[in-house]
């Protein structure tokens, strides 16, 4: 009887198991004990698993203990050679769950040190110790203090773009053209056949000028301009404000040359979307002021390279670069893509109900939505909580189906916004956490560079000590 039972003592606490129960997994780490022949089998490790690993032999129904670390339950099953698909559905979930969170944080980890991963391997020449000290001054702007002061510069330039796009749409920094810019718009042959046309029509003509063109012609004004009108929505950039924009514009050139050549790896530089936005950038700049030096009456015509002048927007972008060594910037983004599949739901439950309110809503107040486009565009905002208000229902049936219009958007957003936000909270601490061991590893590193010239003295002294309690 004794050797159909085998005692297995699991850190300090025994349990007598029958052979025949342990035999129902003969691949697991208790099946294989049923070819020993001990009497007795120690582990030395938690009992709560075992437990549960013990109740799976017994019942053929694995379920995990609540009050263990996942992480602890994971290493626990692969040493009694069960894997997740063994455990019970009820228990299941939440150990995936757990498996996949952890393949995003160690992806996450392993984005943000890569980030930061020194070239190993380099040569010690010049050359060399230059590029990987200007690399290291322009992608990792805390490192030294003309790094700090380089970045200061950069966000500077950034901005000064950024403010340029958005102030050369004002009417103070535009300038009306003047006979040089009608010349160029006009052509040569073109402005000098209408010479006389153009300078009645300009506005900032004198008096003078007016005077000595109708005596000389002796006819009215009216009379020579006839049909003739210059355009009126035509203008050109301030002088100042064009003139700083080509320093920018020398700057990122400047900047991603440099960058090029001082790239540990190009593959890496071409895999960053703000680098390739940075390219973008500076080849439409670069582009455009090479078209309007070639031919000046693309500063005021329109024609198929106005796409160089809407690949611009591209320098906008780059503010991103003010967020790129920002944590929580960092973390949103690698947030956002990891949740993909959360947005893309989100979009699709917002699309198939606007859909179908903006289908009801047609149909029960025809007189204000238009068409069912319109209607769509009524129950996305209606949905999103903005409320333009340009479209609004007119009937007792419409506004009823705006209430519930409303109210589903609002589900909606509470549904499925969590599932982001859990995954931002969740990189946002394992972030500062790296940053905060960064941090204390730095300083115990200077700590320890301020006492270890002491070090040897310390010693001697401890030595000295001890020949003298010898010498006792």
């Amino acid at each position: 009887m004794d050797d159909c039972i085998t005692t297995i003592n699991v850190s300090g606490r025994r349990f007598e198991i029958g052979r025949d129960v342990l035999s129902r997994y003969p691949d697991s780490t208790l099946g294989r004990l049923t070819s020993s022949t001990e009497k007795e089998v120690f582990f030395q490790r938690p009992t709560a698993v075992f437990k549960s690993v013990l109740g799976y032999h017994q019942t053929g129904h694995l379920h995990l203990p609540a009050s263990m670390c996942l992480g602890a339950v994971q290493e626990e099953l692969d040493f009694w050679g069960f894997s997740v698909d063994d455990v019970e559905p009820c228990c299941r979930r939440a150990l995936n769950g757990f498996q996949r969170q952890q393949h995003e944080v160690n992806e996450f980890q392993k984005g943000a040190t890569l980030a930061f991963i020194e070239p190993q391997g380099e040569s010690t020449s010049t050359f060399a110790k230059v590029r990987n000290w200007l690399w290291k001054m322009m992608d990792r702007p805390f490192s030294s203090k003309i790094a700090k002061v380089y970045f200061l510069i950069s966000c500077l330039v950034i901005i000064t773009s950024t403010l340029l796009i958005v102030l050369g749409t004002l009417p103070q920094f535009k300038s009306t053209l003047k006979k040089e810019h009608w010349r160029q718009y006009f052509g040569e042959d073109y402005f000098d056949e209408y010479y006389d046309e153009i300078r009645l029509a300009d506005e900032e003509s004198d008096d003078e000028d007016v005077d000595e063109i109708t005596e000389r012609h002796n006819r009215t004004s009216d009379d020579i301009l006839g049909n003739f009108s210059l355009p009126k929505d035509v203008h050109v950039k301030n002088e100042n404000v064009e003139l700083v924009g080509y320093i920018c514009t020398a700057f990122f050139a400047v900047e991603l040359l440099l960058r090029l050549c001082c790239c540990p790896s190009l593959v890496r530089f071409f895999r960053s979307l703000l680098n390739i936005i940075d390219v973008l950038a500076v080849i439409a700049a670069l582009g455009k002021i090479l078209v309007e030096q070639v031919s000046v009456a693309e500063k005021f015509k329109h024609s198929y390279l106005d796409i160089l002048e809407g690949m611009l927007v591209l320098r906008v972008l780059r503010l991103f670069h003010l967020t790129k060594h920002i944590t929580g910037a960092r973390v949103l983004v690698y947030a956002f893509k990891s949740s993909l599949r959360e947005v893309g739901f989100m979009a699709l439950l917002l699309l198939i109900t606007s859909i179908v309110f903006g289908t009801v809503v047609y149909y029960v107040d025809s007189d204000h939505m238009k068409t069912i486009p319109e209607a769509c565009w009524w129950a996305v905002i209606t949905m999103t909580t903005v409320g333009y208000g340009d479209i609004t229902p007119s009937t007792a049936v419409s506004k009823g189906v705006g209430v519930l219009c409303a109210c589903m958007g609002i589900l909606v957003l509470a549904i499925t916004m969590p599932l982001f936000v859990n995954n931002f909270i969740t990189f946002y601490s394992i972030a500062n956490e790296t940053s905060d061991q960064a941090q204390t590893t730095n300083n115990e590193h200077v700590t320890f560079s301020k006492v270890h010239p002491l070090k040897h003295g310390v010693l001697h002294q401890s030595n000295k000590s001890e020949g003298d309690l010898n010498s006792r």
